[in-house]
């Protein structure tokens, strides 16, 4: 199947969709806190960029090149060969697979082009659009962190799941994406 979006990485030129985006009210409904001074925020996106964080935009292949979402992948342990993902799609691009496919890019870059062993991502336990997420591109659930978040006034557990090389090779070898990164 042909991708219908693209990652483009985030530099100082398109900074202001991701601070939008992390400054924006009930965007994240899962976050523990939004942060709402958009000036720090930019400046710890640059600055994580600076440390060889990979931080997209989600866009789709369109005429536009429409930014939908974001997507951040970075060294969880460098060692250890392990990754982390993240992603936010804005709500009226939700449950139509974009992020499902931009998860499956950066599988793709992860694995094929950057040697990782391990990728793994976490998630409010409330956030089921995100556990579908992970388990639609092969990932397990390895643990719950109990009350590890504060969320709505209460105590929410945070689950965390992985990927590994030979698992995704099981998953993708005849399903190659035509992955796109700009």
């Amino acid at each position: 199947m042909q991708p219908r979006i693209i990652l483009t990485p985030v530099s100082a030129e398109n900074i202001d969709f991701i601070a939008d985006m992390k400054t924006t009210p009930g965007l994240r409904p899962f976050e523990p806190s939004i942060q709402t001074d958009r000036d720090a925020v930019r400046k710890k996106i640059l600055d994580r960029i600076g440390k060889g964080d990979r931080h997209f935009i989600v866009c789709l292949d369109d005429s536009e090149k429409t930014p939908i979402g974001e997507f951040r992948i970075h060294w969880g342990d460098e060692e250890r060969k392990t990754w982390e993902i993240g992603y936010c799609v804005l709500p009226e691009y939700r449950r139509r697979g974009y992020c499902t496919e931009a998860a499956e890019i950066a599988l793709s870059y992860a694995f094929d082009n950057w040697g990782a062993h391990r990728v793994f991502a976490m998630c409010n336990e409330h956030n089921a659009a995100s556990r579908r997420v992970m388990e639609k591109i092969g990932m397990t659930k390895e643990g719950v962190f109990r009350g590890e978040l504060p969320w709505n006034g209460a105590w929410a557990d945070q689950y965390f799941y992985a990927i590994l090389d030979y698992e995704y090779e099981n998953k993708f070898t005849n399903k190659r994406t035509g992955a796109v990164i700009c």
